[in-house]
This record gives structure tokens, sequence and C-alpha cells, in this order.
């Protein structure tokens, strides 16, 4: 047979690469795979079977088959030379893995796969089994591709020996460790090789080969009696990372196989290089429009997409997958709802069909946390104090929502801001000065949500930074030119000395101006947009017959710091007028077109209530360009879901003892507010309000639909006030009568109870909102007349003792809430004197 010089499919001798694969197989089944001397034999079939598949005798010629792909004669190679047992190893292989979920499986297929893990057995993988310090050291070591070296035989800790017949394999990948600096052994010297590790070490190990030591330094650590003082603030960092299970209670047990599985592949870095196929690993809802996939390898140049399944509504639109790690985050085109998903992997990149799908079930985003923004309690002094602040949901993202789907009240004025989280504390006729406080407090209409802040006011604003944005069109798009007679907008960002963003006008207009080198550059002034950009910006305007450039300079006064950019100023173009056309002096003149009328749709903004009492309410729609208004009020319980716009305007017709009607708009302008007094509500009730609007062609706009709740009455029945003996405090004692929310169900003879929270204050203002009673009694200091109880059965005793007061008139005031109801604000009032003579009570 004559020889010939095998070729691979790309054309290169094949002899350097038999013997790197040779000396790969020897590395991964040497000594320690108990097959020392064996590798030859593989070699030698490695050889045979590449002959075989890249070159084929046809016809008398020696030809390579191009049909035979790079991938197919790898895997016929590969599964021919190696032993039986070796790569060719899958889960399927491994009883005590049959009934694991398709998630584990998918993790241990890579790591059997990649080597570094093996069975404890031919057929039983232990994955619930202990892991030894030796068994880990070699793991991390290979998973980092660590730089191990082999011809080590003295270790750096004493009770590491190379002729230890259960540990000395691992000698060189320990101190691979130690060299990374992942492990410092035991302060005796020691590595203890033969341990089991710890949860509490595998969360050290973890952090460390992830290059968060210092990350995990800045973490307050974990307070609890089963981890140790040296190991708090891994664990801490292990858990909010997900590398360690949050249901444990014993850090200082030991970690199982499983453990580390965990932990490797839920730190989205940790892999096994790129000669892996992607795998999916699982899917979780880490936001309101995202879903995570977590897989078994980074992505390179790969085409990987993802189909995406809603149980409710089939397949849906990934708008766009953020990669970081080994985790692709799947952008949604909808929020997620109280549904499951399930997401198929499919592209062009190496994939295992095995492990191609995942699913998981979705929730709803809900308001969990409100978050003041302003980065200090000092504010600067200003005419309007802006307050900003983030709703988020449970996943720790900013809602949007804006200040006017909260209640908020402040110890000042204050309005707030539209379409932004933010308020505006008014100083105008306020008696504040520097030193003095005032509180913020913004709460979730149900109460479920709370929050309140202090702050303190500063010194008056400067401006301390300012951060160009850069030079822009009237359409938003960045420009180096400007046309005369016209305007661009140079956007900036302000900073006052206490870290806030300066949106007052005054402020910015005195230190903030715009100069330039050439008189044909105008600075127009200071603007302040609203909305949630809440950019500032100066004016710029060209007046200029020729093209020319100028050099213009944006400055704050108070830093020193300036911004310079180049513009291109160029004159109006002179447009030729169009010729008129004269008819002959014959023909007369056509009568001009009469004008068009423009009708614009109407729009329903916003529906606005007011005065809402337990039967009645003041519902304020909020239009433009709508000349009447179409409503139907009706409970919740039996509402449909939604109405459609002429099912609104008919609903009087169709239902006629319905809550339902029209009215006509005085104003066709924009934010105009029309008031619908309503009365013989329900008491207690949820209620869905559909409002629809009509222009003046009698077309309807969109459905604006809103709840509401109706409120419950509760009474004062009686007020006690008292005096002290020997100063002017008084003892205040009220009986509240309420109705009883104890249900009777059937069959049983004793009824459920539920109870009722009662909120009550006490000031000399007599037009408190109910907002104002929440919010203080919520605060419970009654030393300052205010609290909260919790009571039973339709009645209770309020008891407040010895309270300080001035002379005058005062109003006790009560709100009750039952479940997501409130009652109508309840009030009494009497007058104190700071004297003996008895408090009058009307």
């Amino acid at each position: 047979m004559t020889k010939t010089n095998v070729r691979g499919p790309f054309g290169t001798a094949v002899g350097p690469f038999l013997v790197v694969v040779s000396r790969a197989l020897r590395n991964i089944y040497g000594k320690e795979g108990g097959m020392e001397g064996s590798w030859r034999v593989y070699r030698e079939r490695i050889k045979l079977i590449f002959q075989m598949t890249v070159s084929i005798k046809i016809g008398g010629t020696n030809m390579v088959r191009k049909a035979l792909t790079v991938v197919t004669a790898l895997g016929v190679f590969m599964a021919a030379a190696l032993p039986t047992g070796a790569l060719a190893k899958t889960v399927d292989d491994f009883t005590d893995l049959q009934g694991v979920d398709i998630t584990t499986k998918a993790k241990l297929e890579t790591l059997i796969q990649a080597g570094v893990f093996q069975g404890v057995s031919e057929d039983r993988f232990g994955l619930n089994d202990t892991l030894t310090r030796s068994q880990f050291a070699k793991v991390l070591a290979l998973i980092l591709n660590l730089k191990v070296d082999s011809s080590i035989t003295k270790s750096s800790f004493k009770d590491v020996k190379a002729d230890d017949p259960g540990n000395g394999y691992a000698l060189p990948y320990i101190e691979a460790l130690k060299q990374a600096g992942i492990t410092t052994g035991n302060a005796d010297g020691t590595y203890n090789p033969a341990g089991n590790v710890t949860k509490e070490q595998l969360a050290a190990f973890l952090i460390r080969g992830l290059g968060k030591e210092g990350e995990a330094k800045s973490t307050p650590g974990v307070s609890s009696d089963t981890v140790s003082d040296w190991a708090a603030n891994y664990v801490a960092l292990a858990l909010q990372l997900k590398l360690l299970d949050g249901s444990v209670n014993d850090f200082k047990g030991s970690a199982s196989r499983d453990d580390l599985i965990d932990g490797l592949s839920n730190s989205g870095t940790y892999h096994y290089g790129n000669n892996q196929p992607f795998r999916v690993y699982g899917v979780e809802q880490t936001g309101a429009s995202r879903l995570q996939v977590n897989l078994s390898r980074y992505r390179s140049n790969e085409e990987l997409s993802f189909k995406v399944v809603s149980k409710k509504y089939g397949e849906v639109t990934v708008k766009a997958v953020e990669w970081s790690g080994t985790k692709a985050t799947l952008i949604l085109d909808r929020k997620l709802e109280e549904d499951s998903y399930d997401i198929t992997l499919t592209g062009t990149g190496p994939i295992d069909e095995k492990y191609t799908q995942g699913s998981t079930s979705t929730h709803t985003e809900k308001l969990t946390s409100i978050k003041f923004t302003d980065p200090s309690d000092t504010v600067a002094w200003v005419k309007e104090i802006p307050v900003h602040f983030a709703p988020l949901n449970q996943f720790g993202e900013s809602m949007n929502l804006t200040a006017d789907d909260f209640d908020i009240s402040s110890s000042e004025d204050l309005t707030t801001v539209k379409g932004e989280p933010t308020v505006l504390v008014h100083m105008n006729n306020s008696t504040l000065r520097r030193g003095d406080r005032f509180t913020v407090s913004i709460m979730e209409p149900n109460g479920g949500v709370a929050v309140t802040r202090i702050f303190t006011i500063g010194d008056s604003a400067f401006v301390a930074k300012l951060e160009s944005k850069g030079i822009t069109d009237a359409s938003g798009k960045a420009t180096d030119s400007l046309m005369s007679g016209e305007q661009a907008y140079w956007n900036f960002t302000a900073y006052n000395q206490y870290g806030d963003q300066i949106r007052d006008l005054e402020t910015l207009t005195k230190y903030i101006s715009v100069i330039s080198d050439k008189s044909q550059l105008k600075f127009g002034g200071i603007s302040v947009s609203s909305g949630n950009s809440a950019q500032t910006y100066a004016r710029l305007v060209a007046d200029t017959s020729s093209e020319i450039q100028v050099k213009a300079t944006l400055s704050a006064a108070s830093t020193g710091g300036t911004f310079q950019s180049t513009l291109t100023l160029k004159p109006k173009p002179v447009v030729e007028p169009a010729p008129v056309y004269s008819p002959p002096a014959s023909t007369p003149s056509p009568d001009p077109e009469p004008p068009v009328e423009e009708n614009p749709a109407a729009v329903v903004e916003e529906i606005g209530f007011a005065d809402l009492t337990s039967e009645s309410v003041l519902v304020q729609p909020i239009t433009k360009n709508a000349k009447k208004l179409y409503y139907a009020v009706i409970p919740s319980a039996g509402a449909p879901a939604e109405l459609t716009a002429e099912e609104v305007k008919n609903y009087k017709a169709a239902h006629p003892t319905s809550i339902s009607g029209t009215v006509d708009v005085t104003s066709t302008s924009v934010n105009t507010k029309t008031t619908i007094s309503l009365s013989n509500l329900s008491t207690k009730t949820k209620y869905k309000v559909f409002v629809v609007a009509e222009n003046g062609e009698g077309l309807l706009s969109e459905v604006k639909r809103q709840e509401m709740e109706t409120r419950f009455k509760v009474d004062i029945h009686f007020l006690n006030v008292e005096r002290d003996v020997g100063d002017n405090s008084a003892k205040i004692n009220a009986v509240v009568i309420y109705p009883d929310d104890s249900v009777l169900s059937p069959g049983e003879e004793i009824p459920t109870i539920k109870e009722t929270e009662i909120f009550y204050t006490l000031d000399k203002s007599k037009d408190l909102s109910i907002d104002d009673v929440l919010l203080r009694g919520g605060l419970d200091q009654p030393t300052l007349g205010s609290g909260k109880k919790i009571s039973s059965g339709g009645m209770d005793n309020i008891n407040i003792d010895s309270i300080p007061l001035e002379s005058g008139e005062y109003t006790f005031y009560v709100v009750a809430k039952q479940g997501n109801f409130y009652s109508e604000v309840e009030t009494r009032t009497f007058q104190w004197q700071e004297d003996s003579v008895p408090p009058v009570i009307p």
C-alpha cells in the first residue's frame, strides 16, 4: 500500500494535530484516570480514523470528500479514539441522575462532557455526595483555566504531599489556587486536603474566583450563629449573587457536589470554555418585561435567537437581548402578567438539542418600595424645592408611575410635577429658613407602601457642577449648524452644592450664560422643559446674512467651568415667489375656497375624583378638543373589563337605571376640567368609571377608565377632654363607632372577626384631608395627639394622656380602614384655655 501524506479538511498536515490531541488525552486520562500508557493506543486509533474519514479513494484518485464536514469528522474520530466511558459519558449513563429535573441535567451534562466532574463509580454520579477540598481544588482550577504546573512535587502547605495516595494528585491544583489568591489555607499552615468543603468555604472560594473580594468586604455580613465571623461577608454576597441556596440554615455544614454545581451555574461567569455546546440551564423573570436565560457558555460570534411563547397569548416578540457572561436577558414587547412562558433556544452555534428549552412562571409587577432619590437630606433654598422619588417594583426597577399616582403630603405647600415622580415644595410663603426642617410623605393610595423623609434647608442654591449634553435643533437631533432666524438648544445639566439637579429658572438664569466670539450668534436665555427628561437648555439664535463659523462658550459663573462648541451659521435661502396666475379679463375669477375648519380628535387625558364620600363623588375628567362627555359608573364586581366608546355613549339607553349619562364641555382647550356630580352610590363599594369624549364632528375619543372606592361612615359618639391637675396638659377620651366588618360564613356559629384600623390626630386646623389623618396617625405619636389602633366589634375607645395644648380651638379627626376601604373623615371640635376654665365641647 502506497503511503499517503494525510491532510485534514482544512488542508493542513495531520501530524501536528495528532500530537496535540494525544497530549490532551494523556493530560486528561493519564495517572488520575488509571490509564497510564494507553494514550499511545488511542493516538494510533485517532490517526487511523482520521485517515478513514478525510481521505477516500474514488476512481483511483485520492480525494477529500467535501461533503464530510469538520464537525462530523471530529465526532467520528473522537468517538472511536477515546476509551469507553470517557467523553462518551452522559447523564443518562448514571442511574442516580435519572430522576433529576431537566435544568440540573443540562448543568451536569456540561460538567461531565468537559471532564470537570466524573462519576464516583461507573454508574453513579453522587450528586449529593460531599466534596473534599482536594476535589474542589481540581474542579475550580480547571474551570478558571488557571496555570497548573504538573511538575510541582512540594506544596507550600505542610499537610499536602505528592505521595498521598488519596489526595496527592491535587497538589498542583491546590498550588494553582494559592497562586491565584483563591485560598490561603488555615492559620496553622495546613490546607486539610481530605477535609470536606463547607458551605461558607464554598462561598469564599467562589467569590474570590469571581474577583469580587473587594465587593465582599464592603457587603454587610450575615448575622447568624451558623456562619463563622471570617465568612460572614462572603456568605452575604454569595446569597445576593445566588451562588448559595438561600434556604440553607447551616453554613458551617459540608457542601455537596450539587451545591458547587449550582453555584458555578448561577454565577453567569464561571464556564468551561467554548468547546461545549450551548445548553439552557434555566429561565427566570428578572423584570417587569424581562426574562433571563442562563446558558452553559459565553456567546462569541454565534447567531442565537430565542422563541418565547406565552401560555395566555402564544408567541410574543423579543425586542432586544442583553448579554452578560453566560446569561441572556430577553426584553419583551409587553409587561409580564400572571402567566407561564416557554423559551426555546435556536441559532447557528453549537446547540445541544436535548437542552434547548426552559420554562418559568411570571408575575405582574407590583409596587414594593418607594425610594427618595435626592442625594442628600439637606436641600438648597429656592422658591420651589424639587423632591424626587422612585417607585420600585419587586425587581428593583423604577415603575412608570408619577407623583399623581400617590398620596403625597408635606408640612409645607407642595404641587406635583406632571408626568414625573417629583413634587415641588413651595417656599414663597413659608417662614422656613436655613437649618429648618420639613417633611415629605409619599403613600400608595391603598396604604400598602409608604415612606417619609425629613429634609433640612441649607444655603441658597448655586451651580456647583455643570455638564454639557450637546447642541440640538428643534427636532432634538444633534447639530453643528444653524439657519439664520432659527434656534438651537444647548442642553446641559446643572447641580447645586448638595448634588441635586437645578431646575429653578431663577437660579439657572443667575449663573448660566452663553457667549459667542461673533455677534451673529445671540444668547436667547435659559429654559426648563417639563416631563420625564426634565432637561435644561440655553437657547441660541442665529442672525446672519452670510455663512460664518462662530465659537460659543457655555459657562457657570459660580464654578468657572466652561464648555466650547463651534457652530456654522447659514443665511436663510432666498425663495423666489411663485408666479401668480391671472385669468383673462373675460373670465370671472373663481370664488375662493372656504377655509377648512380643523376639528382635531377629542382626548380624555385623565380622570380625577374630589369630595369622595360613602354615597357621592365629584368625577372630574380632564379633556382637550371635547364638546361633550359620556360616562358610565359601574360596580366593579359586575363590570366588564373594557367598554368600547360606542358602548359608553349608549350605556344610559341600554341601562336606564344605571349611573351614567352625558354632560357638555364648556371649552375645547387643553386641560379643561369638567365636574360630574354623582350621588346614590353604594357605601364601601369599588366602581369602574368609564369616560369618553366627543368632538365637534361627533367623533369619539378612546375610552378612559379609572377605578374608585366609596367610603363608609364612622361616628365619634363621645368625646371627653379633661385637664391634668397642675398643668395645661389635657386628657382626651373618645368613643368611636364604625360598621362591624365581621362575617358569619354558612354553617359557622361564630363569625370571622375582621380587624378595623382606626387612625386619629389632633390639630388646630379644620381642613385636614384624609391623607393627612392617615399619615399622622400612621406615625403613631400619642404625645402629639396622633396614633393608630387595631380594633374589632364595631366600637372602641381612644385615650390620649397628658398632651400639652395652647389656648384655641382644636379639631379631633378620625379615619377608619377596613381592608382596602376607608371611611369618611369624622371630626369633633373643642375650645381649650390655658387656665383652669374647663374645655368647651360643642
